[in-house]
C-alpha cells in the first residue's frame, strides 16, 4: 500500500479519501507503508504454533469488527452532516444579504460541511485492505503446514492494523469538520435572528398634493 507522509500528511490524505468518491474501488493510501515481515518459527513447538494461529485469527476478526464499528458511526455522521447542510441551504437567501464577514463565515461553514460529508462517505465506501489467507494457496505452502500458516498470520496482521488506523483518523477528521461547521454557523444564525427581530424601518410614503392658496378679499 502507498503511504502519505511529510507536512500536512493528515490533511492531504483526507482530501485523497474525499476525491476517491469519484474513483470507487481504488486502493487508497495509508499513513505508513507497513514493512514486510519475515518470521522464523522453526524453533516453536506445535502447541505454540497453534496458539499463534488462533491469535492471528482473532486479530483479523477484531480488525474487521473495528472497521464495521467505524463505518456504522460514519453512517450516523453522514446523516448529521447532511442535516446540517440542509439547514445551511435554507439560510442561503438571508446569508447573502448579511455583512461580508457573516457571508464569509457562511461560505466557510458550507465548505466544512461538504468536506465532512465527503469524508464520512469515503469511510463508508472506500476499499479497505486487510491481510487474508487463501485456503487453496495454503494447501500449496511449504511443509509443515502449521508453521507456514502461522508465519502467514504473523506477516499479514500489520496490514489490517494500519488500515483501521487510517480509517479511524479519517472518521475523526470528519467529526471535527462537522463540529467546526456548526460552530462557524452559529454567528450567522445570530445575525439572521437579529435581522428578523429588528426589521428595517420603512419610510412612510406621502402623496404630494397641490393646493391653491387664495388671498383674502380686502374689505371695502
Amino acid at each position: 500500500m502507498a503511504a502519505v507522509t511529510g507536512r500536512f500528511a493528515e490533511a492531504r490524505l483526507y482530501l485523497i479519501y474525499c476525491m476517491a468518491l469519484l474513483h470507487p474501488g481504488r486502493t487508497l493510501p495509508t499513513f505508513a507503508e507497513f514493512p514486510d515481515r519475515t518470521c522464523d518459527l522453526n524453533q516453536h513447538s506445535d502447541d505454540e504454533l497453534t496458539l499463534l494461529i488462533e491469535e492471528g485469527r482473532r486479530q483479523l476478526d477484531r480488525q474487521m469488527a473495528d472497521l464495521d464499528r467505524i463505518r456504522n458511526r460514519a453512517g450516523v455522521l453522514a446523516t448529521v452532516s447532511l442535516a446540517l447542510t440542509a439547514a445551511l441551504a435554507t439560510k442561503a437567501s438571508g446569508a447573502v444579504q448579511q455583512h461580508w464577514i457573516l457571508l464569509a463565515l457562511y461560505i466557510c461553514s458550507c465548505t466544512l460541511a461538504v468536506l465532512a460529508i465527503a469524508g464520512a462517505a469515503s469511510v463508508l465506501s472506500a476499499r479497505a485492505v486487510f491481510g487474508r489467507t487463501d485456503t487453496y494457496l495454503a494447501t500449496q505452502a511449504a511443509r509443515p503446514l502449521r508453521t507456514s500458516l502461522a508465519e502467514t498470520y504473523a506477516e499479514l496482521s500489520g496490514v489490517g492494523e494500519e488500515t483501521v488506523r487510517t480509517f479511524l483518523t479519517v472518521f475523526r477528521d470528519a467529526v471535527t469538520l462537522t463540529v467546526a461547521s456548526a460552530l462557524v454557523f452559529l454567528p450567522v444564525l445570530a445575525g439572521l435572528a437579529r435581522d428578523t427581530n429588528n426589521p428595517p424601518a420603512t419610510k412612510e410614503q406621502t402623496c404630494r398634493t397641490s393646493t391653491t392658496c387664495s388671498a383674502p378679499t380686502p374689505r371695502k
